[in-house]
């Protein structure tokens, strides 16, 4: 659990970074590298601050960290999808709650270095008055990818040994099922494993040659593959303790000297996922989102959001926009009664989310963490919840010597979680009005 409070001078650097590694089961075992990843994060992101680099710089970069650890669901060592391929989805989301995502995007390494590129392209406007997208997907956005700079690697690159070892595990299964239960829709009748085999060694490159047009080069470059691949795991399965089971979106706030905040977020989706499928991580309010400073507010209060959980349940309750808004304007569950950030946070879980006709109704269950902060001109304050059995988080403000770290875990005793089902937590970072806070 973090600290409450953490003292701060009046006319400190307000520079904070704040990072999730998903919410989910995060087995014991593997909970140092969990961490660990979380830290570097932090570290690499309060870096770039304490250089000048604008709180976007900062989210961005947390995110590339996490990226590239193949214990994360993100980047390298994605869960594949049913065809093998990593497709992955990205955001970021500036302190006026602009937007750049990537959704279902394949053979890019950081994607959330793509959909940095395209929240820098908004602002340029385009010839005949065109408005610029804010949004791409797939093909289309492999090729803005390349149409920027950026490599274009082949399908194989983003797979993970254990990855792929765990892909034809579980393809294996769901032919087997499908055998049984005569769900024809996923699987060719004839497919065989071996041949599933050679598809995942050979298709994709095959494929990543016709995606797109002949402009697309590839190009390797090293990634470190020293980690354990996370992959998410149907709840109906026993969990070896061993084994994570990490449910979807990392994401990643962070808060510049000027006051200004932002957010971002990155996922490579739920295991053996239908091509295409764009997650949470992709969308604006759903995976992330950024509540700007209103120019008549005194306290120049400014929220932001990121979640992770079950995607489609996400996306029908607008998670990060609900969130968003119980700590900016805290309420009971109703929204009636004025509370405490913390009960607001737990109050978005239990009715907003777990309470929507959508999921109530679901064969899917409803899981979910979120980590928001909410800057105001007296501090700025960390809150996060969640449902999952674990939450991997970490955080950093600019006069710390290194990030703190938890791995927040769900208690079975009811009572003691302090609601059903639910851990929270937070920590604050006070500081006079003297100091500034003003975003530019």
């Amino acid at each position: 659990m973090f600290s409450r409070r953490s003292g701060r001078k009046g006319d400190a650097d307000m520079s904070c970074v704040f990072v999730h590694a998903g919410a989910g089961y995060h087995s014991k075992e593997n909970e140092r590298n969990h961490l660990q990843a979380c830290s570097d994060a932090c570290k690499s992101a309060m870096l770039i601050l304490k250089n000048g680099g604008s709180a976007v710089d900062a989210a961005e970069m947390a995110i590339k960290v996490l990226e590239d650890r193949e214990i994360t669901n993100a980047g390298y060592g994605s869960n594949p999808n049913i065809d093998g391929v990593v497709e992955c989805d990205a955001i970021v989301v500036d302190h006026l709650g602009r937007s750049g995502a990537v959704g279902a995007v394949a053979q890019i390494k950081n994607p959330v270095s793509l959909a940095r590129v395209l929240l820098d392209c908004t602002s340029q406007p385009l010839s005949l008055r065109r408005v610029p997208p804010n949004l791409l997907v797939g093909e289309g956005a492999t090729n803005f990818a390349h149409d920027h700079g950026i490599p274009i690697l082949p399908y194989s690159y983003l797979v993970s040994p254990s990855a792929k070892q765990r892909w034809q595990k579980w393809r294996a299964e769901l032919m087997r099922a499908e055998r049984i239960d005569g769900d024809s829709w996923i699987f060719r009748p004839s497919a065989s494993l071996a041949e599933v085999e050679r598809e995942l060694d050979m298709e994709p490159l095959e494929q990543s040659r016709r995606a797109g047009d002949t402009r697309q080069a590839f190009t390797r470059s090293s990634i470190d593959v020293t980690e354990t691949s996370s992959f998410s795991r149907d709840e109906e399965h026993t969990i070896p303790d061993r084994e994570d089971h990490i449910t979807d979106t990392i994401g990643a706030i962070a808060v510049d000297r000027h006051g200004n905040i932002a957010c971002a977020a990155s996922s490579g989706g739920i295991s053996m996922k239908h091509r295409g499928r764009v997650g949470p991580a992709a969308l604006i309010g759903v995976g992330a989102f950024v509540i700007p400073v209103n120019t008549n507010d005194p306290d120049r209060t400014s929220v932001a959001a990121v979640t992770s959980g079950t995607g489609e349940h996400m996306a029908t309750t607008f998670a990060a926009h609900a969130a968003a808004q119980r700590i900016y304007h805290p309420r009971r569950p109703r929204n009636v009664q004025p509370c405490d950030e913390p009960e607001a946070l737990q109050a978005f879980i239990t009715s907003d989310f777990l309470g929507h006709p959508s999921v109530r109704h679901s064969h899917s269950a409803g899981a979910i963490g979120a980590l928001v902060v909410k800057k105001t001109l007296d501090g700025i304050w960390l809150y996060f919840a969640h449902n999952t059995d674990s939450f991997a988080l970490a955080s950093m403000h600019g006069e710390e010597p290194r990030p703190v770290c938890t791995m927040s875990r769900k208690s079975n005793d009811r009572a003691a979680s302090g609601n059903a089902g639910l851990a929270h937590g937070g920590r604050g970072m006070r500081f006079g009005r003297s100091s500034g806070g003003r975003t530019r």
